[in-house]
């Protein structure tokens, strides 16, 4: 009876015993690689490193999955951050009126046109060696993100790297800003007032024709916007993450 009770006692400690060496990471390299899984932040961010690969041909374009992800939708919180100075986007300007068509296949907001002077970031070049285009076709260019959010294409011959004397900026609609971001912004004394301006020049147009003097305040608004990101300022994470 005490052989076998002891030979029980051997095989219930042999089996743990086991069981626990096989959770544990057989090498140190493995023992590491567990730890970075397990400390590894899977939350949505905005790249604010240029993506990797002779493919870009030393261009600063964001990593190129996350590029397909943000030109499904408009993401106007997105675009703020990745307009803002010190980012290291390459920039490119319009020379000319153009439909903002979303080649990719995402959305798109056809009822603002690319304006002359336009800034766009460039997303991702377009070209016969990618198969983004057909070969023989001339309209190699790039998907860019616009200030409002959304993607487009342009072509070769459409843009130039040069800062022009005149920049503008596609304008993004208020109501499509997060809350928090609206909230952020409406803090600030220049925006508050043009915001205060907007309301009572607006109050009663919810859609169609509109009064030139919320035309022109809903422009001065934007542009107080766009001044304030232009300084740097910090601004609460985007509400909406591609």
């Amino acid at each position: 009876m005490r052989t076998f009770i002891g030979f029980l006692l051997f095989g219930l400690v042999s089996a743990c015993g086991s069981s626990v060496s096989q959770g544990e990471p057989s090498t140190p390299s493995e023992e590491a690689t567990a730890k970075e899984d397990l400390g590894k932040d899977t939350k949505p961010r905005i790249p604010s490193r240029c993506a990797k690969g002779k493919k870009h041909r030393n261009e600063c374009v964001p990593p190129q999955g996350w590029v397909k992800r943000l030109c499904d939708d408009v993401y106007p919180d997105v675009a703020l951050h990745m307009f803002a100075p010190g980012t290291p986007w390459k920039r490119l300007y319009m020379l000319s009126r153009a439909e903002p068509v979303n080649a990719s296949g995402g959305a798109s907001l056809l009822g603002e046109r690319m304006e002359r002077g336009e800034e766009v970031i460039a997303l991702k070049r377009r070209s016969e060696d990618d198969g983004q285009i057909q070969v023989g076709d001339n309209n190699a260019g790039y998907d860019v993100l616009r200030w409002n959010g959304a993607c487009a294409t342009i072509h070769d011959g459409d843009f130039a790297e040069d800062r022009p004397s005149r920049i503008v900026q596609s304008k993004v609609e208020w109501r499509r800003l997060g809350l928090p971001l609206r909230q952020h912004l409406e803090a600030q004394p220049a925006i508050a007032a043009a915001y205060s301006a907007r309301s009572k020049s607006c109050h009663g147009f919810s859609m169609g024709k509109v009064s030139g003097d919320c035309e022109s305040n809903d422009k001065l608004l934007w542009e107080e916007v766009v001044r304030y990101v232009q300084t740097g300022a910090e601004l609460p994470p985007a509400s909406r993450m591609p």
